[in-house]
């Protein structure tokens, strides 16, 4: 698991990935951008990721229920903070989903209580209509700790954009 999340973080340290800056130009067959991070990101940059880019990071799987599925399902996604590694960022974040529906995510989730970027459901890659493309979970299944409301609260469907503060 390691290796995985270095090698994608070398990835990306090396341009091999090459996040698209804001205001770059984009080719005609460009993959769509899933995510925009910004705020205390390195340069005052807004950095836009595709989801091949997101998931290039660490892809792992978690299997866990939420509150709003039936059972432990199996999420293919990257952890938070391999996310965060990636772009050399940390700190508290307020995270905005295509509803506009607006949750302040506090560092820690992403260090210590696993918060994960689920961007598949059984191998196939989340959408719209599942709380796709990005849906921001935690491990409730293997940390009972964490299914209580302010947690509910920070799973945020739809995830569009990360402000890092």
């Amino acid at each position: 698991m390691r290796r995985r999340c270095v090698l994608g973080l070398s990835a990306l340290s090396f341009g091999l990935l090459s996040p698209r800056r804001r205001g770059q130009a984009e080719g005609i067959d460009a993959a769509p951008v899933v995510l925009t991070v910004d705020g205390q990101v390195a340069g005052g940059e807004t950095i836009d990721l595709t989801l091949e880019q997101i998931e290039a990071l660490g892809f792992e799987t978690l299997r866990t229920a939420t509150p709003w599925t039936r059972g432990p399902q199996a999420f293919g996604g990257v952890p938070l903070r391999s996310l965060l590694r990636g772009l050399g960022v940390s700190g508290d974040m307020v995270a905005s989903a295509l509803n506009h529906y607006n949750v302040t995510i506090p560092a820690e989730d992403a260090e210590r209580h696993g918060a994960f970027l689920a961007t598949r459901l059984d191998g196939e890659p989340l959408r719209l209509r599942n709380r796709g493309p990005i849906w921001l979970i935690y491990p409730w299944s293997l940390r009972p700790e964490l299914d209580q409301p302010p947690y509910h609260e920070r799973a945020i469907w739809q995830l569009r954009r990360l402000e890092v503060r």
